[in-house]
C-alpha cells in the first residue's frame, strides 16, 4: 500500500500544553525509528492546485450554464468537487501533523487515510449524478453552445495540465493521490467537453454531449474504486496488502528461541508504516532480550515492519510438571532410545463425571519428534490416517486417537456424555500424557470441530490446525444424511458384504481404488458373535438424535463464537461437493478470521480422505 513517507529521526518532543507526557512517547533504543506526527508533505503543492482549480470553477460553471452543456457542466461540477478534495486532503495534512494527544496516542496520521476515503465516496456519487443526467438526455436532447464549449474547455485542459503535474510531484501520499484522481478526472472530463464542443460545433450532432460525459465517468470509476478500497482497507485496519501476514507468523516461529506464536496481529499505524503485535512463548525470560533482537532484525530485513510490541510467556515449568512424573519418564525413555512406533497402540486413563475410561491412541514416529495430532470423524477411527500417518512420521510423531466410543476405547455408560466438551477433556489428557506443551493438529469433521474449540481455549498447546471439511455450521441435509445411518443397524454375515455396504456409505469420501478402501474401511468393521458390525459404540447417536433446531442453532453460535477466539494459522479443507460444509460457510470462516485460509478438493464429497497423493501432499505442505 502506498503511502506517506515517515521521518527515521528522532522525534521532536510534544509541546507541555498538548497535555501530553513527553516520555510516553520518547523512543528509545531499540524502539521503532518513527515518529507520531508526519513530516511537512507537500502542502504547498496543494495549496497550489486549490487555488487554481477553485478558481477556475466558477468560470468554468458560468460558462456551461450559458451553453447549456453536460460536458461542461459536469466539468465544472467536477472541478468544484475537485477544490473540496484538494481543500480536504491540505485540511487532512494539517491534522496529520498535530502531536499526540491523550485520546490519540498514535497521533494523527489516518486523518489523511480518512480524507481519502470520503473523497472516493463523493467522487463515486459525482459519477452516478453524470450517468443518470446524461442517459436522460438521450430521451431529451438540449442545444449546447458548442463555441463555448470548445474554448472552456481547451482552457479548462491546460489548467487541469498544470494542476496535474503540480500534484503528482507527491508520489507517496495516498490522500495526495485520491485527490490527483479528482483532477485527473477533471483532466478527462475537459477533453471530451473540448472534443464535444468541436463535434457539434463541426456536425451540429448534440448526442455527442453526453455520450462523452458517459466515457468519461466510465474511465475514473476504476481510479476511484481502487483508492477507496485501498482506503477503506487502512481504515478498517486490515493487514498491509504488501505484507504477507501466514508468512509473518512462519517466520517468527523460526526464530531461534521462539517455542509458539499466538494472538498476532498486524497493521498499519499510519500509512505505509505497518506495526505488529503478538503473543511470543519461550522457554527461558533469561533469553528474551536475544530472541527480541533476532525478531526486531528478522521482521525489519524481511517484511518491513519497525514498530514491534511483543509479550513474552514463558512455558516449560508449569506445562512440564503438570503430568504425572512416570508418564515423563517414559516419555524421555522413548527419545534417549530413539524408539520408533510404527501403529502400535496405547492407552490413556481418561475422566467421564465420577468414572473413568481408557481412550487407545495408535502411534507412528519417533516420540522425540514434534506431535501431529490427528482426530477423526464422528464414526471413523484413529486408523483413518495410517496412510497420512506413514507419509508423516519422518518428520512427527503422528498420534492418532480413538476418541472414546470408537475403536480400542472404552464405551461410556452415559450416552450423552458423547459430545465435544468429553472429547476435549480426552485429548487435553492425552497431550499431558505425552509430556508436550505443543501440538499440530488435522481434524477431520468432528476431529476439526474438537480442533476448534481446544484451540479456542487458554493457553492450548494447538500451534496450527488442518480443519477437514467441517466448520462452525452444518448443513441440515448432512445432518439428516449422518441420521440415517449412525446408530442405525448394521449387520452382515460375512465380511465382504459388510465392507461393500460401508463402501457405499463412505461413497463421499472421493473414488477410492479397492486396495485403498481396505486400509481406510477395513479397520471399520469388527466380528462379534459371527457377524460383522461397526467398531463404534451405537450410542454414540443418543446425544447427535437428541439435538432440537434450537439446540442446533446455540450450538453454531457457540461454534463461531469459538472459531473468532483462535490466532494460530488454519487451512480449512473443503470437498467441492462436500453436502455438510458449504462454500458460503468457508468464506465466511476466512472473512471473520484472519489466520484462516481455505483450498477446496473437486470431485470429493464430505470430507477428503486423505489417502491420495495429492492430498497428502497438501497436507505435508501446510505442515511444513
Amino acid at each position: 500500500m502506498s503511502g506517506f513517507h515517515f521521518s527515521h529521526s528522532k522525534p521532536s518532543t510534544p509541546k507541555m500544553n498538548s497535555g501530553v507526557d513527553p516520555s510516553l512517547h520518547a523512543h528509545k533504543k531499540g524502539d521503532a525509528k518513527h515518529t507520531h506526527s508526519k513530516q511537512v508533505s507537500n502542502q504547498n503543492l496543494l495549496l497550489i492546485a486549490l487555488v487554481l482549480t477553485l478558481g477556475f470553477s466558477g468560470i468554468e460553471g458560468a460558462a456551461a450554464y450559458f451553453a447549456n452543456s453536460l460536458a461542461l457542466i459536469s466539468d465544472a461540477g467536477h472541478m468544484v468537487t475537485d477544490a473540496a478534495a484538494l481543500g480536504l486532503a491540505l485540511l487532512a495534512q494539517i491534522i496529520s501533523r498535530r502531536p499526540p494527544s491523550p485520546k490519540h496516542s498514535f497521533g494523527f496520521g489516518r486523518a489523511e487515510a480518512l480524507a481519502a476515503f470520503v473523497n472516493s465516496i463523493v467522487m463515486l456519487a459525482l459519477v452516478v449524478w453524470i450517468m443518470v443526467e446524461a442517459i436522460s438526455r438521450f430521451y431529451e436532447p438540449h442545444k449546447v453552445d458548442g463555441l463555448t464549449v470548445t474554448v472552456v474547455a481547451a482552457v479548462g485542459l491546460l489548467m487541469n495540465i498544470v494542476v496535474a503535474w503540480v500534484l503528482s510531484r507527491d508520489k507517496k501520499s495516498v490522500n495526495t493521490r485520491a485527490a490527483l484522481v479528482h483532477v485527473m478526472g477533471d483532466l478527462l472530463g475537459s477533453i471530451a467537453a473540448l472534443v464535444a464542443g468541436v463535434v457539434i460545433q463541426l456536425t451540429g450532432w448534440m448526442p455527442i454531449d453526453a455520450i462523452l460525459s458517459i466515457l468519461v465517468s466510465l474511465l475514473i470509476l476504476k481510479s476511484t474504486i481502487s483508492i477507496l478500497h485501498e482506503s477503506y482497507h487502512f481504515l478498517m485496519e486490515g493487514v498491509p496488502l504488501h505484507i504477507d501476514y501466514l508468512q509473518v507468523g512462519t517466520d517468527l516461529r523460526k526464530v531461534p528461541g521462539v517455542l509458539a506464536v499466538h494472538d498476532l496481529h498486524v497493521w498499519e499505524m499510519t500509512p505505509s508504516f505497518p506495526a505488529l503485535i503478538g503473543h511470543i512463548e519461550i522457554a527461558d525470560i533469561q533469553e528474551w532480550p536475544q530472541i527480541m533482537a533476532r525478531i526486531n532484525e528478522m521482521l525489519l530485513d524481511k517484511h518491513g515492519i519497525d514498530h514491534v510490541t511483543l509479550q513474552p510467556e514463558v512455558i516449560g515449568e508449569d506445562h512440564d510438571h503438570e503430568h504425572d512424573h512416570a508418564d515423563h519418564e517414559v516419555h524421555n525413555e522413548a527419545q534417549v532410545a530413539n524408539v520408533f512406533h510404527d501403529g502400535e497402540t496405547f492407552h490413556v486413563e481418561c475422566s467421564s463425571g465420577d468414572e473413568k475410561h481408557r481412550m487407545a491412541y495408535h502411534a507412528w514416529g519417533n516420540p522425540s519428534n514434534p506431535v501431529l495430532m490427528c482426530v477423526h470423524g464422528l464414526t471413523r477411527r484413529g486408523s483413518d490416517f495410517k496412510t497420512l500417518a506413514l507419509a508423516m512420521c519422518k518428520d512427527y510423531y503422528v498420534v492418532c486417537p480413538d476418541i472414546v466410543g470408537r475403536g480400542d476405547s472404552d464405551r461410556l455408560s452415559n450416552p450423552m456424555l458423547y459430545a465435544v466438551p468429553q472429547y476435549v477433556s480426552d485429548i487435553a489428557t492425552l497431550v499431558k500424557k505425552l509430556g508436550v506443551s505443543q501440538v499440530d493438529w488435522f481434524g477431520t469433521s468432528m476431529g476439526g470441530l474438537i480442533g476448534m474449540v481446544y484451540a479456542a481455549m487458554p493457553n492450548s498447546p494447538i500451534r496450527r490446525m488442518l480443519i477437514n471439511d467441517v466448520g462452525p455450521r452444518i448443513e441440515p441435509e448432512a445432518i439428516k444424511r449422518l441420521g440415517s445411518y449412525v446408530g442405525q443397524p448394521f449387520s452382515f454375515a460375512n465380511r465382504e458384504d459388510a465392507l461393500s455396504r460401508l463402501n457405499e456409505i463412505c461413497a463421499s469420501f472421493g473414488e477410492h481404488t479397492p486396495h485403498e478402501w481396505e486400509i481406510y474401511n477395513g479397520p471399520m468393521l469388527i466380528q462379534k458373535e459371527g457377524k460383522w458390525i461397526m467398531h463404534y459404540d451405537p450410542d454414540i447417536s443418543v446425544p447427535f438424535a437428541s439435538v432440537n433446531p434450537i439446540m442446533a442453532k446455540a450450538g453454531e453460535m457457540a461454534m463461531w463464537h469459538a472459531f473468532k477466539q483462535i490466532h494460530i494459522p488454519m487451512l480449512i479443507v473443503r470437498g467441492g461437493n462436500s453436502d455438510l460444509l458449504s462454500a458460503a460457510t468457508v468464506e465466511k470462516m476466512c472473512k471473520l478470521n484472519p489466520y484462516a485460509r481455505s483450498i477446496e478438493i473437486p470431485n470429493v464429497g464430505h470430507a477428503p480422505a486423505f489417502v491420495k497423493p495429492e492430498q497428502i501432499a497438501l497436507a505435508k505442505e501446510f505442515f511444513s
